[in-house]
Formats: C-alpha cells, structure tokens, sequence
C-alpha cells in the first residue's frame, strides 16, 4: 500500500489543470488496487494536467485528504472506490470550488449509477476532464453530509447485515438479498414519529428511506423517481409487514415497483424529522450507526460533480 503521495504530472505549456485520485484500497475486496495502475497508466497520456495519487488509510482520511486537496486548488478530485469513499470525499468537498469525480470501484457503485457514470478507467476519467459539471444536492442528517441515500429501520439493519454477507465473497445484490433474509429473522418493527411538509405521521414502521439518489444495495431502486438536483428529498415510508408479505416485497423493491402495495408511501420534501423512543439503526450512505432523533435537510445543488458527456 501506498502511504505518501505519489506526485505525477505531464506539462507541455499553457495552464496546467490540478487533478487529485483519493483511492480507498479496500474497496472492492482490494479491486482499487488494480484500478490505481490503469490510473496512472491513463493520466501519463494526458497533456497539462497535473496530477496525485494517494490511498486513504483509515474511517474519515478520505475527507482530510479532500479537505487539503481543496486547499491546495485541485480542479478536480476523484473518488475511488465504492459509495462509502465517494460520500467521505464529498464530506470535503460540499460548496467548494472543487468538483468530485467518481471512478466507481466498491461493491454497489450506486451514486455513479445515478449519475450515469461508468464505462472503462479511460472513458471515465478524460470524460470527465473534459465533459460537464453538474451541481447536484446533498443531504444533510444530524450535522453529517451523505449523497446518496440515508434509511433508518429494518433497510439499515439489512445493510449491516449485507456487510457481513461481503466477508463470505457476496457482492452488490447477493450480498444485499442475502442481508435482507437474514434480517426478516431478527427484526424488530420501529414506532416512529415523522415529520414533514407540515404533517405529523405517527407508525409502526419496517423502514423508512430518506433518498437523493435513486438506487442503493447493487442497483436495488427504493426511490425510483428521485433526482438529485430537483432540491427534494424521495421519502419512502413502508409499514410493518408480515414476513409473508416481505418477501412478496422484495421482487418490486428491486424494480422499483413497491410503490404498487398499499403499505407503501411516498412523499417529497426538503426537512424531514424521525422520532423514536428506542434507538433505531441508521444507513447513511452505507455507514451504519444508532439513533432517536434524525433531523434532514436537503442543501440545493453543494456538490459540483465532473460528470462525463454520454
């Protein structure tokens, strides 16, 4: 692993563009690791870009890198990995003059998904040097940034589950299936109290999704029509269901489709509040952790995103 920045450049006149890779080298089960050579491999071939490659080593370094890499008036700064690197280098990023770019590289890659980035590391990254810029929301839940998408309930407890099903070599939608049917065996429906749009919504609930983005868990579409940069959260609010009727659940949760059952609620708004009495788990951009009082708030368009032209 490398533990020092690799400073690499190519110059040949004009003004140069400062572009930063921030590689988190476990993502993927050590897939970044291959990606990194292409990297360089492809920027050597670039005129007046000057560039650094550097691995985060630990839980938040991926933000202090970005953090400084704002400082130091990098154009550009890429994520590389899944969506936990892509959500920590946001944290670094939100209303600066830098745009993120996303070399999609974990398990689910579901933010690039929604921004229709993927293709070849070649593709990816002289598309976005050289493609649009796209302000785009981002989320903000007790004080902490997450792009994609934030749940509380049964989803969180999954997503934890699903982390566990990854250590026995599962990935994207296996491992999140996997997550979901051990979960239906040791859930423990959530009363919530939810406050939005001026209304108060007292349930019993499985989950409750709090999305910018449209996908999660592989490609799985809880909040299928979410845009994220309409200045608008997609809640989606399911009730307690029988295990019976959760599995009839999950093929339409999949596709999108889960709108169609009567337990199933959407809404759209920019502050949401979530009370309960007992702690509840929380996913915020695949990061698990506990809580009783989640307060979101959507900020309109804080995250430039280097977008590569289709």
């Amino acid at each position: 692993m490398i533990k020092t920045p690799v400073y690499l450049h190519t110059a040949c006149g004009g003004k140069q563009m400062k572009i930063l890779f921030i590689a988190n080298p476990v993502a993927g089960k050590g897939r970044v690791l291959k990606i990194v050579p292409k990297i360089i491999n492809v920027m050597s071939h670039i005129d007046n870009v000057e560039y650094n490659v550097i691995y985060s080593e630990r839980a938040g370094h991926a933000t202090e890198i970005a953090v400084a890499g704002v400082k130091n008036g990098y154009d550009i700064i890429f994520a590389v990995g899944g969506d936990g690197t892509v959500n920590e280098v946001a944290n670094g990023l939100v209303n600066s003059s830098s745009a993120l770019g996303i070399i999609p590289g974990g398990s689910g890659n579901d933010f690039a998904r929604s921004l229709n980035i993927s293709g070849d590391i070649e593709e990816i990254i002289k598309g976005s040097i050289h493609g649009d810029r796209r302000d785009v929301d981002i989320g903000l839940v007790n004080g902490r940034y997450f792009v994609n998408i934030s749940s509380v309930g049964f989803d969180a407890d999954v997503t934890l589950s699903a982390k566990k099903a990854r250590r026995f070599f599962l990935s994207g939608s296996a491992a999140y299936i996997a997550g979901l049917i051990i979960t239906i065996f040791f859930r423990k429906p959530s009363k919530v109290r939810i406050k939005l749009n001026g209304m108060e919504i007292r349930r019993v609930i499985l989950l409750t999704v709090v999305a910018n983005g449209k996908f999660y868990g592989g490609g799985m579409l809880p909040a299928p029509d979410a845009v994220v940069d309409d200045g608008l959260f997609d809640i989606c609010v399911i009730d307690n269901l029988s295990k019976i009727k959760l599995f009839a659940l999950f093929p339409k949760y999949i596709k999108g489709t889960h709108g169609e059952l009567k337990e199933v609620t959407f809404y759209k708004g920019q502050h949401v509040e979530i009370d309960s009495e007992e702690p509840i788990s929380i996913n915020i951009d695949g990061e698990i952790s506990k809580g009783n009082k989640l307060d979101f708030k959507i900020l309109k368009r804080a995250l430039t995103v280097a977008v590569p032209k289709k």
